[in-house]
């Protein structure tokens, strides 16, 4: 009884999540630019099934055998979003990286579970490393792809960590970084989104009981001192706070927090809604320096 009312709350803050989201997202991708300086290969099946998983390929012009990329993955509280919301930033952020960007599609909550997701991204990578050379990875996302991001990058860098998080997939390739924008650190293990990390709906019974750490990434921090970290964030952001408090604990980590400048306002991924705001390309500039420019 109690755990169904757990799933009641859960489920009722996932619908007005996804209601409010896509009031904000509709009309910013309906007006969107994309830059002219990269090539693009959409919707490229990486995974089939009922429900194929896609991921887009963005090259810079004059970018030509690469063996290094980043792997884009959006946010969303793990329950919204497609990569369709992160194609401009991908876009802007290979032509300032001068590297493709593989901008990733993956299952939502609660229709999977955390270890599967990041299964899933694994298996993404897997097959760009096949496809097109790849063997270098530097992970990019924003809120809880921000969390992603720093999660596959551990995942991929420790199997200890990895078969902890129920992660089985043998990743080809290394990663070198792990770039967060307005990260998700924090994780409810009672409450929205972290209820679903491990708990499928009732009629499909499986349970992946999940360490500490997959529901407060601040217990895994500096866990691998040799991975390049970025954190940024801004005034507005909603999840400043868990942004600073998780730099606090990271000696070598670049970091940026925007400030509010006139009618721009540094709300909670402004980087992805607004890539080509000063303050946004200044943390795009940021973020590839951390991963082409610091090694």
């Amino acid at each position: 009884m109690f755990n169904s009312f757990k799933r009641y709350r859960a489920e009722k803050f996932r619908q007005l999540f996804i209601q409010n989201c896509t009031a904000f997202d509709t009309p910013r991708l309906e007006s969107e630019v994309f830059p002219a300086e990269c090539k693009t290969e959409m919707d490229v099946i990486y995974k089939d099934g009922d429900k194929p998983l896609k991921l887009d390929v963005y090259t810079p012009f004059g970018c030509y055998g690469a063996k290094e990329c980043f792997i884009l993955i959006h946010g969303g509280a793990f329950v919204y979003g497609t990569k369709k919301l992160d194609q401009n930033f991908g876009m802007h952020l290979a032509i300032e990286a001068g590297i493709p960007v593989v901008n990733v599609d993956y299952t939502l909550l609660p229709e999977t579970t955390l270890p599967q997701i990041i299964n899933e991204i694994f298996k993404a990578m897997n097959y760009v490393y096949i496809k097109y050379g790849f063997k270098t990875y530097h992970t990019v996302g924003d809120s809880a792809g921000g969390y992603l991001s720093y999660m596959v990058a551990v995942c991929a860098r420790s199997r200890h960590i990895a078969h902890a998080m129920w992660v089985f997939e043998k990743l080809r390739g290394s990663v070198e970084s792990a770039n967060m924008i307005c990260p998700g650190i924090k994780m409810p293990i009672k409450e929205f989104p972290g209820f679903f990390f491990e708990n499928l709906p009732d009629n499909r019974k499986e349970h992946q009981r999940l360490p500490d750490y997959a529901y407060n990434l601040n217990l895994l921090a500096g866990r691998e001192p040799d991975l390049r970290i970025c954190i940024v964030t801004g005034e507005d952001d909603m999840m400043r706070e868990q942004s600073k408090e998780f730099k606090s604990h990271l000696t070598d980590a670049l970091f940026d927090d925007a400030l509010n400048d006139g009618d721009l306002k540094m709300h909670h991924v402004f980087q992805i809604a607004h890539p080509d705001w000063p303050q946004a390309q200044k943390q795009i500039k940021l973020i590839a320096e951390n991963a082409v420019g610091r090694r």
